[in-house]
């Protein structure tokens, strides 16, 4: 390898160690604004966010919120505009709330010109998959929940005609890039990306000290570099940050 090149594998692989803990003390903080924590702390019943209990930067009522039945409106979105999502899209959805909601590792990820919400995180391809394999059936009338809603008295309402997910979005690649505007994207493995289950809390494979940087031009790998690389032009933040709050209130994606 090139002397270039290995620097920038060394690089590549200190802002990983970074991701998955090295730096001590700053998971011990909770993303701004919303109605997140000043700092995480234990919670005993956290519903369907129960993964986060152990350090949560959510409150039980708004754990209870996310986890209600049925499930209509999330801090102000109503998630039903169209029609009562099917229990499988459902709990999807709650995963990404969940995440955003009450891991102080979502502020890894903030986004510069909007301070409560995230920027590309990097979710795994597989888990954006199996997300469209859940809700292809169910119907949408909004491509981005930040943006393409119309507001109102009511909250947000359609600005088109219902459809389902499968017809607005192509793939889950597309839905994980688009739903919630920039705040994610989506990586192949062998790149670190989130799965929002409990192997997150170690998303480095066994050989991540490896000086090799995965190579993006075999067949099947990721498009383009790895979106972990995003984490070098964000100053290695080791928390992780999800969305802001649409209309200062709604859900932070």
């Amino acid at each position: 390898m090139s002397g270039g090149g290995r620097v920038w594998a060394l690089a590549i692989g200190w802002a990983l160690a970074m991701l998955c803990g090295g730096a001590g003390g700053l998971d011990s903080r909770c993303l701004a604004g919303g109605k997140h924590k000043v700092a995480p702390s234990p919670e005993g019943q956290l519903g369907v966010c129960q993964l986060y209990a152990a350090n949560a930067c959510c409150s039980p009522k708004v754990a209870q919120e996310i986890s209600s039945a049925p499930l209509a409106k999330v801090n102000d979105i109503s998630w039903n505009r169209c029609r009562s999502l099917s229990p499988r899209c459902k709990r999807y959805l709650q995963r990404v709330e969940c995440f955003y909601r009450c891991s102080p590792s979502a502020a890894r990820w903030p986004h510069p010109q909007r301070p409560t919400a995230v920027l590309e995180v990097p979710l795994c391809l597989r888990f954006c998959e199996a997300w469209y394999e859940a809700c292809k059936d169910d119907l949408t009338c909004a491509r981005n929940w930040v943006s393409d809603w119309q507001w109102g008295p009511q909250g947000n309402n359609c600005s088109r005609d219902c459809v389902p997910y499968s017809q607005m979005y192509r793939d889950g690649r597309e839905l994980c890039e688009n739903i919630w505007g920039d705040s994610f994207v989506a990586a192949q493995e062998p790149c670190p990306c989130l799965s929002l289950t409990g192997s997150d809390t170690d998303p480095l494979p066994e050989d991540g000290d490896s000086s090799e940087e995965p190579d993006s031009t075999k067949a099947g790998s990721p498009r383009g570099p790895c979106p972990a690389s995003s984490l070098l032009r964000h100053g290695l933040h080791k928390r992780s940050v999800f969305m802001e709050d649409v209309e200062g209130s709604g859900s932070g994606l």
